[in-house]
């Protein structure tokens, strides 16, 4: 084990789309590879391999291991057996065996060939991995239904060769397409860099607090300019931070580091390090780190997926394998916190926008996590929605203990509970502290004012006046008071 003594220089890589993106785009490509063998006309007697052209190129694109290549060949034969229309079918399973194999040796050992910037291992692998399975195929196919050697040698090889020729045309054309479009997602790259590793290394945590960012730059696959640039921040437990900052300034980016998304599914170029109740994000999943950390999204609904609140509350829980007695222990007191208790048997359908939230801020609290994080969670309430939601989440940060960070454009509604703020622009913390020293940081520095309460704003105008107060606007109370202490002290004819 090597003991990494400063994170600011450790570097991970990895493509976007988690441990199962190899997966995701085989079922794609061979669902594709299976409607072009059922409708492609022959050309001069000759079909093309389309199922062999479409496999090649999701393992070219995913670079699988060669477990998981065998995996998607032997899907593809088992497609191919029932749309085949030779004599003996079954022999797919082992040509397929020898075309995952060959496969994933242009994927693994075959280094780059190019001229200039176009890549010719699509057009390579596909006619090699043709060949191999092919010969594979007519070999087997000879020998079980007696085909003379003439006509295995000058009639089938032959016309092998032609068809090994079309796949070597047609797997470019379809691999380029689909690597522009995974491009376009950001969901992976044309690569030979290895998804980086680092569960050799011993990562310690230098700072206090339950969450720790630490020197984090981080670059989302293909893009030209960092997300988050060399971003260092505490969160201490108890502490209710709100994360602030024009729209693209890095604040969801940040959120999702600390649940580990970044980079476990979203992948890119991460340098520096995000530790998790002790975790470095890069040596655990998502998973592991949802026991420590709670993540409610912006378009919360989506996280819904059950029909009632009952069974979306034992539905994560069951997938962890409680016991039906703890589901119900810990789905009762989540409901509680969260004011939706005695609606176990409700319709999803029918709760309002803000229950709707409260269901999934309870599926995630039933978790018993220490830090609950929000991604602008107020952007589709109304304002008494936004009211309703910061009282639940005020009461469960300060009666239940629990760290709450949330990135928000709504400052007043969560200044009365906040205590800290963090300013976010184009990737970095400009400014944190408690919320009055940041808000007259966002002021000073021209980011983001509209996002300054007008409360706070008509202080920092008076002020340009000349008139100074007890206390800062934070609320209608201390307004007022300030306000009352001015003029008590003959701020009157000043005015």
């Amino acid at each position: 084990m090597e003991q990494v003594r400063d994170v600011s220089e450790l570097v991970y890589t990895k493509a976007r789309g988690g441990k199962f993106r190899w997966l995701t785009i085989s079922t794609l490509m061979l669902a594709i590879g299976m409607i072009l063998h059922l409708v492609s006309p022959s050309v001069f007697g000759f079909t093309p391999n389309w199922m062999i052209a479409c496999y090649v190129v999701a393992i070219l694109l995913t670079k699988p291991s060669y477990k998981q290549c065998l995996g998607i060949c032997m899907v593809a034969a088992l497609m191919e057996v029932f749309t085949s229309k030779s004599a003996f079918p079954y022999g797919d399973f082992a040509s397929e065996f020898f075309g995952a194999y060959v496969a994933g040796f242009f994927v693994h050992s075959v280094p780059p060939i190019k001229i200039g910037k176009l890549s010719l291992r699509p057009m390579l692998a596909g006619f090699v991995t043709t060949i191999v399975s092919g010969w594979t195929f007519l070999s087997i196919l000879t020998l079980v239904m007696g085909i003379p050697l003439k006509v295995y040698l000058y009639g089938m090889m032959p016309a092998l060769f032609f068809i090994a020729i079309g796949n070597a045309v047609i797997t470019p054309f379809l691999y380029f397409p689909a690597l522009k479009l995974f491009k376009s997602m950001h969901y992976m790259a044309e690569s030979d860099v290895e998804d980086s590793d680092h569960s050799g290394l011993v990562l310690k945590q230098q700072k206090e607090g339950v969450i720790s960012v630490e020197h984090l730059t981080h670059t989302y696959p293909f893009a030209k300019e960092p997300a988050l640039k060399d971003v260092n921040l505490s969160v201490e437990k108890g502490d209710f931070i709100v994360i602030t900052g024009p729209n693209g300034a890095g604040k969801t980016s940040l959120l999702m580091s600390m649940a580990g998304a970044i980079p476990q599914y979203y992948g890119g170029t991460m340098q520096g390090m995000v530790f998790t109740d002790g975790k470095a994000v890069t040596q655990h999943t998502i998973a592991d780190l949802a026991s420590s950390i709670g993540v409610i999204l912006s378009d919360y609904k989506a996280q819904i997926v059950t029909l009632t609140v009952g069974e979306e509350m034992a539905f994560t829980l069951e997938n962890h394998g409680f016991p039906p007695d703890e589901i119900r222990r810990r789905s009762r007191e989540a409901l509680k916190k969260v004011h939706l208790d005695g609606l176990e048997e409700r319709k999803v359908s029918t709760l309002s926008g803000g229950q709707s939230q409260r269901l999934v801020a309870a599926a995630v609290l039933a978790e018993e996590p220490d830090v609950l994080v929000f991604d602008e969670p107020t952007s589709a309430l109304d304002p008494e929605g936004i009211r309703e939601f910061y009282e639940m989440v005020g009461e469960l940060n300060q009666k239940e203990g629990l760290t709450v960070i949330v990135a928000e454009h709504h400052l007043e509604a969560a200044l009365p509970y906040a205590t800290r703020f963090v300013l976010m622009n184009k990737g970095e913390i400009v400014s944190q502290g408690n919320p009055e020293k940041v808000m007259r940081a966002m002021a000073e520095n021209h980011i983001y004012e509209e996002a300054i309460p007008d409360m706070y704003r008509a202080q920092l105008e008076l002020e340009k006046e000349g008139i100074t107060f007890d206390k800062p606007f934070l609320n209608i109370k201390d307004a007022q008071y300030s306000v009352n202490e001015y003029f008590a002290e003959g701020g009157e004819t000043h005015a």
